[in-house]
């Protein structure tokens, strides 16, 4: 890098840098021939100098994603240095720098999971970049990893209930996350048992998508490993490891259900959807016109049906049910497919077709019955 160059960058000189663009229009275009190199974007990241750095992302956005002899980008280097505010900064022009790899494969996201003094940015990161939190080390570990395996308990807690509650209608992305081996085979729970760490384990384990029975590439479960260690009273931990949480045994049906429902593939989801609004219409229609029809004559109240009473209970109660099972299940399968307005919408117009259901077989039972 040219030594004036190098020196507007370290005095956040802009002027400078366009004095030198004018001398040299393929200034950049030499440096950004190199592989490794500490651009002008590095150094003005290690001076703090904010307003140059952005000047700079915007004439050569390449450089941004370009890693010094190191193995550091300019992000990685603004964080380092506690240029917190050019962090940001960055991130307001493009969201995805959070995802660049560094040394180690460490992005951002799991240097500030060491730090917890960065835990307004670990939340910040995740919120900008949700897919972050998939982002691997060489050694195939997640940022929720190394909070574990670094005892790094406020980073772990706030990362736990961003998962939560990010992908809390995506069940397949929390399994993912919560249940991802690094080269070792250990997911989160083996390494939260290999540092005997009670309240890290007793948070896993309440979310019910952690698999205790998983083995490393040892063939160790979490409790193999709990069980292992020779330092240290770990009966706690192995109480919560072997706890099976109220909330588990309390989960409600319909809750197994929705979360069935979500775990449907679309196809899977199209013809359930085909069958159940057949069964629904011929429910309806059957408590409009019921077996056998009703009385029309002048010997029977008129609109009586003509069925005797216990044949008539037996339709009622079969035809309600079979009605009541299949609006729940379409409603569920509808709140999935659309989560927009129609989420709003047809939660209205099914209790209206329902209300409407139940007027007509209570008018139909109160003749039946009368």
């Amino acid at each position: 890098i040219d030594e004036r160059l190098k020196r507007a960058a370290e005095t956040g000189n802009v002027d400078a840098l366009y004095s030198l663009i004018h001398q040299d229009a393929n200034v950049f275009k030499r440096i950004d021939k190199m592989e490794f190199v500490d651009t002008p974007l590095h150094v003005a990241a290690v001076a703090g100098n904010t307003g140059f750095a952005m000047e700079m992302m915007n004439l050569k956005p390449s450089f941004a994603r370009k890693l010094n002899p190191d193995g550091f980008s300019p992000i990685h280097l603004a964080l380092l240095n506690q240029q917190t505010q050019m962090v940001i900064d960055f991130l307001s022009v493009d969201k995805d720098l959070i995802r660049v790899k560094g040394k180690g494969g460490f992005t951002v996201l799991h240097h500030v999971a060491l730090d917890e003094n960065y835990l307004h940015l670990l939340c910040r990161f995740l919120d900008v970049c949700p897919d972050c939190i998939f982002d691997l080390t060489i050694e195939r570990q997640t940022a929720l990893h190394i909070t574990a395996e670094k005892n790094k308990f406020e980073a772990f807690k706030a990362m736990l209930e961003w998962i939560q509650s990010a992908f809390e209608d995506n069940k397949s992305k929390r399994s993912k996350i919560l249940n991802f081996q690094d080269k070792d085979g250990n997911t989160v729970l083996h390494l939260a048992a290999s540092i005997n760490h009670p309240q890290m384990i007793k948070l896993l384990i309440e979310c019910k998508e952690v698999d205790r029975n998983k083995t490393n590439e040892s063939g160790f479960t979490a409790m193999d490993v709990l069980q292992r260690q020779t330092v240290g009273d770990n009966t706690e931990s192995v109480n919560i490891l072997n706890s099976n949480p109220l909330k588990f045994q309390k989960l409600s049906k319909f809750k197994i259900l929705k979360d069935a429902v979500e775990e449907m593939t679309p196809e899977t989801m199209g013809v359930l959807l085909i069958v159940f609004s057949l069964v629904l219409a011929m429910t309806y229609q059957g408590v409009l016109s019921p077996p056998g029809g009703v009385s029309q004559g002048t010997t029977h109240r008129e609109g009586k049906s003509v069925m005797n009473t216990f044949t008539f209970l037996l339709f009622y109660i079969s035809n309600g049910g079979a009605f009541l099972i299949s609006w729940v299940i379409t409603l569920l399968l509808l709140g999935t497919v659309a989560k927009s307005i129609m989420s709003f919408l047809l939660p209205i117009y099914m209790m209206m077709c329902l209300f409407r259901h139940l007027f007509y077989t209570n008018h139909h039972l109160f003749l039946i019955l009368v």
